[in-house]
């Protein structure tokens, strides 16, 4: 009778251990919000010189960050949107 809790319990943790959040994924997906908002300032016309500035450093940062999901389709990005919130 114990075998079962046990064994439900190594399961539980087999599964849960093969679920793992990708943090470059999530680093990606915070760089591009930071992207996002900036460009918005700009487009809002309130933005400075150096706004500017740092959108073209943001956007060379966030590139090299998300690089390597380029060629993932739609439903692996969702997906791994997902396990980030």
């Amino acid at each position: 009778m114990l075998e079962k809790p046990v064994l439900l319990a190594f399961v539980t943790l087999f599964l849960v251990s093969c679920h793992r959040t990708d943090e470059k994924f999530c680093s990606c997906m915070d760089k591009s919000k930071e992207v996002n908002a900036l460009t918005e300032k700009i487009w809002q016309q309130q933005a400075t010189k150096e706004d500017s500035v740092k959108l073209k450093k943001l956007i060379a940062s966030k590139n090299k960050m998300c690089e390597m999901y380029a060629l993932k389709n739609g439903e692996e990005l969702l997906k791994l949107r997902e396990d980030c919130k």
